[in-house]
């Protein structure tokens, strides 16, 4: 999906709080900053999930946050499933 199309998506999105969407339409017609914002997901890295504080999906928020969490979480029970519970923490 290109970054236009999620930009939107966000700004049309009822998952998005209001301040959110307030900061992205102050966007609008500033294409070079929506596509900073939007043409990747933020990645984790070795040093963790880090990024500049923003709307976005390249930018460090509560929904990126809990995106990467959420992955986390799939991860761990499934290897908790193959390692039938090795990992106490799950």
């Amino acid at each position: 999906m290109d970054y236009l199309k999620k930009y939107e998506e966000w700004c049309k999105s009822p998952s998005i709080d209001d301040e959110t969407k307030e900061e992205l339409l102050k966007l609008k017609g500033d294409e070079k900053e929506i596509k900073e914002r939007f043409y990747k997901d933020l990645e984790f890295g070795t040093g963790g999930l880090r990024g500049i504080i923003g709307a976005g999906t390249n930018r460090m928020n509560i929904y990126t946050v809990r995106k990467s969490n959420t992955r986390t979480c799939k991860f761990h029970k499934k290897r908790k499933r193959r390692n039938k519970g090795c990992c106490n923490c799950i």
